[in-house]
């Protein structure tokens, strides 16, 4: 590559981090908690969830029978999904949508007793924290945020691309190497060695980024293009699952049934998990039983199984692997959620995407330091640029740490899905005022950092201590929470540890005449 290109591609890519970094950091802040989505909402119900309970598990047909009993209006083609009792979740739970006189859907989420089949007063909604990083993650809680995210995920690969031809040439020679004499030095070596090292997991994060969040418009556009409109012709030919289409009969039938397809798929499949079911035309002799089993540790792991419901007759099989492109599909989509290798993949995922961040935050700093000593640099162009860069590093730690704070403290009538997403967005507002009136005054934007860092340290550690000295005056958190509110205990605390150390760094000056030096720079070095 001669030197104008590189040079070109270099700016390029420093021009495009520098214009999707701040969303970039919100996506792989809240995407790298939400590796722990499940046990994060454990954590969140820990002083409201359920016993559980201990005797004999009721059939699900009692299950069925309750929610009949309340004579909801549920679509013959719509599901009507139920969650075995499991160790991480000793009760069932339903979810469904019923349809309103003029046409509305209302959704419903029910929760039930595994060993007297009766309703909870128990609604997982309530807990909505795991949910709001998830949505954050993959929309920022905007209209049409998920083609924002996608497009963002789009550049986000051309800058990986062209990352990577830019130190392809060094890339072994200098992949040990890291000056720490230079700030900019330290930086740029910092970002190329992250940046190398995660090679590999930016990539398939961009790649399903692009894949997830774009793919109602890729798939638009190709179902138009090639089948003339037809979508459902479309999901056929790449083989992904047909979800039954039933009519109801208005013959009623018994739900007995059910517990004998469970019974028959535990004979046949004794090695896999039955996770989930879906009945479509629940009570109608014209219904379908889906039966969802899962297999460990696995790339491809759900097999569905399809049942009549009024004798429990076999009617289908499917399983990804069949088709290229819906098995392609579903290894990329374990790829990037992790879930095939238990907490220890989640764990090193969780250090990855944190790397990310860092990859983000350097490439900022490796463009501050480059136009600080520009007498032709706007200043306050320079200061915007460093307000955005702190209020969207330590600022996006410090509202996840107010989220975590509000979710644990709040009483539990208030309505969090309004709450937590206030306090979140809120949080980075105030952030920013307070770097923006740092970054004005060159020798205060240092002192801001660490000021940040030290509050992020602080809130991050709020929530573990609450746990504490309520386990010292007696609480009791249900066995099958324990794992999930030590593991997420632990990472709030990794994650206070680390602001707290970077703050310490900072707060000595070890690093020296960087774009958050106090110091005046020579013009010519």
């Amino acid at each position: 590559m001669n030197k104008e290109t590189l040079k070109n591609l270099t700016h390029a890519h420093a021009w495009l981090g520098l214009i999707i970094s701040g969303v970039l950091m919100i996506v792989f802040v809240c995407g790298s908690i939400s590796f722990f989505r499940h046990n994060i909402t454990q954590w969140d119900s820990q002083y409201h969830a359920p016993a559980a309970a201990s005797g004999e598990v009721v059939p699900v047909s009692t299950i069925l029978d309750n929610i009949a009993a309340q004579n909801f209006a549920i679509p013959a083609h719509h599901n009507l999904l139920i969650a075995l009792p499991s160790a991480e979740q000793p009760y069932y739970y339903t979810a469904f949508e019923t349809e309103t006189a003029d046409g509305h859907h209302v959704d419903h989420q029910l929760n039930f007793d595994a060993v007297t089949g009766q309703q909870l007063p128990f609604d997982l909604d309530t807990f909505y924290l795991s949910d709001m990083l998830y949505n954050l993650h993959i929309s920022l809680l905007l209209p049409y945020g998920t083609e924002i995210v996608g497009v963002i995920t789009l550049l986000f690969f051309v800058m990986v691309m062209s990352g990577l031809c830019m130190v392809l040439k060094k890339m072994i020679s200098h992949f040990y190497q890291y000056r720490t004499n230079r700030n900019k030095d330290t930086y740029l070596d910092g970002h190329t060695l992250i940046g190398v090292s995660s090679l590999p997991f930016t990539f398939v994060f961009a790649l399903t980024g692009v894949m997830f969040n774009l793919s109602i418009v890729l798939q638009a556009g190709f179902g138009f293009a090639v089948f003339k409109g037809d979508i459902p012709a479309l999901i056929q030919t790449a083989g992904f699952f047909q979800f039954p289409q039933v009519e109801y009969s208005g013959n009623a039938v018994n739900n007995s049934q059910v517990d004998v397809i469970l019974k028959k798929t535990q004979t046949q499949y004794p090695n896999q998990a039955i996770k989930i079911i879906n009945i479509y035309g629940a009570g109608d002799e014209n219904g379908e039983v889906e039966v969802r089993l899962h297999e460990q540790n696995s790339l491809v792991p759900t097999t569905y199984l399809t049942y009549k419901l009024k004798d429990a007759s076999f009617i289908d099989e499917y399983n990804s692997k069949q088709a290229p492109t819906a098995a392609t599909y579903t290894v990329l989509s374990n790829l990037h959620f992790g879930e095939f290798g238990g907490i220890t993949l989640k764990f090193v995922y969780f250090i990855l995407g944190f790397s990310c961040c860092y990859l983000i935050l350097s490439g900022n700093l490796i463009w501050l330091e480059k136009r600080e000593n520009n007498r032709q640099q706007s200043k306050r162009g320079l200061a915007f640029v460093k307000a955005m860069t702190l209020a969207l590093s330590t600022g996006t730690l410090i509202a996840v740490a107010c989220s975590f704070i509000g979710a644990r403290l709040t009483p539990i009538s208030w309505d969090r899905t309004e709450l937590l997403p206030t306090l979140f967005f809120c949080a980075i507002g105030v952030s920013l005022l307070h770097a923006i009136f740092n970054s004005m005054q060159r020798q205060r934007v240092r002192l801001a950092m660490v000021q940040q860092l030290f509050v992020a340290a602080l809130l991050f550690t709020i929530c573990p201590i609450y746990d504490l000295i309520n386990t010292i005056f007696g609480h009791t958190t249900h066995s099958y929470q324990l794992l999930d509110v030590v593991l997420v205990n632990a990472m709030l605390l990794v994650v206070a540890g680390f602001c707290f150390t970077l703050a310490q760094y900072k707060r000595r000056g070890l690093v020296k005449n960087s774009a958050f030096d106090d110091t005046p720079k020579p013009i010519l070095e």
